[in-house]
């Protein structure tokens, strides 16, 4: 089990700087920018944060186990670790929602459906969804690669996908806006 929290580690940190590729290419293709090809980028993220989730699926179950052995829940004492669950199962059903907002496909191949409120909706609360899984999981990742002095290491990350993650945002309402002037 401890190493499957260490390949899970290691998956947290790989997911996190692939989001924050896929997150700046991203922004920039909604705010009308010309950026790479973000689609390479977005399997590979697709694919890692899978492999993550499977993961944490699976040390969720053992963690009900255990809570069901015991019979102790601790809820309250325990709100971060199921905000931590939560909002990463809603980060998955979000995905879904993610990819069918900007990539669909007709005869002709792929092509961009139409952005309209709905998608716009599920895009604010798959970004509010990642802020508080990115948010709420940041110390333990560091924690698990045993650095020291967490404090600055962590306001940093913080406040760096919270900056990301805000002009995803921004990105979004823009992409948003330009689809309905067409």
């Amino acid at each position: 089990m401890n190493d499957m929290r260490k390949i899970n580690a290691v998956l947290s940190a790989l997911v996190m700087i692939m989001l924050f590729v896929h997150g700046i290419l991203g922004t920039m293709n909604m705010l009308g920018a010309d950026s790479a090809n973000n689609k390479t980028i977005a399997y590979i993220t697709l694919v890692l944060a899978s492999l993550h989730a499977v993961i944490g699926i699976i040390l969720t179950i053992q963690t009900l186990r255990t809570i069901h052995k015991s019979g102790a829940a601790y809820f309250r004492n325990n709100l971060l670790f199921w905000a931590r669950r939560i909002s990463g199962f809603l980060v998955m059903i979000l995905i879904i929602f993610h990819m069918s907002a900007l990539m669909t496909s007709s005869d002709n191949g792929l092509r961009l459906p139409v952005f309209d409120e709905f998608r716009l909706i599920t895009q604010i609360l798959f970004v509010l969804s990642l802020t508080l899984h990115v948010i709420s999981n940041v110390k333990p990742v560091l924690i698990s690669f045993g650095i020291k002095n967490l404090r600055p290491k962590a306001g940093d990350i913080i406040f760096w996908c919270s900056i990301l993650l805000l002009a995803a945002t921004i990105g979004f309402i823009v992409y948003y806006i330009r689809w309905m002037a067409v």
